[in-house]
């Protein structure tokens, strides 16, 4: 099989990746009593939420943390937009969401998130930060805030933890 190179994320690199993010974002205005990190695609982005979120704490409260489940690439988004939009109540009860995933590859999903935020839920942009803690030079739509980046047009973006997934085609 002939495959693209890797972007292998080590554990190393990932907590490398993850004091960059701390340094980089600005948190000034994230307070834990109106702002919610936003883990989008738990299953990538847990640690990375975890982190940020608990760094990002004042007078000993954490910003909470709420998920976004996202579509594997052949699957339709419809169903994780619903999803999103149960939890209006959820989210309009912050000012300020920051959305953070570990890897953006076509960016499709920060797409759907952000027009659900911005016109189902009335959220300005401004309110909303994405944050990635990778990102394809091609993707859609850019993050506000980007650990590092890297070409899936000759590079394949892997973390330490992933086995293989039937719904990630391998070119």
């Amino acid at each position: 099989m002939n495959r693209r190179p890797l972007h292998f994320i080590t554990r190393e690199k990932e907590w490398e990746l993850l004091q960059k993010l701390l340094t980089i974002v600005d948190s000034s205005q994230f307070d834990p009593t109106d702002t919610v990190v936003a883990m989008v695609s738990p299953d990538y982005s847990a640690t990375v939420a975890m982190h940020l979120a608990h760094a990002w704490s004042r007078n000993g409260e954490i910003i909470p943390i709420s998920t976004i489940d996202v579509p594997y690439p052949k699957e339709n988004n419809l169903n994780y937009e619903l999803e999103l939009l149960a939890k209006k109540i959820e989210y309009t009860r912050y000012k300020k969401i920051v959305c953070v995933e570990a890897g953006i590859i076509r960016g499709s999903n920060w797409n759907w998130i952000l027009k659900v935020l911005t016109e189902d839920f009335s959220f300005e942009r401004e309110d909303i930060t994405l944050v990635a803690m990778c990102e394809n030079i091609h993707s859609k739509v850019k993050s506000d805030y980007v650990g590092e980046y890297y070409d899936d047009e000759k590079e394949e973006l892997m973390f330490y933890f992933e086995r293989y997934n039937k719904n990630w085609e391998v070119r």
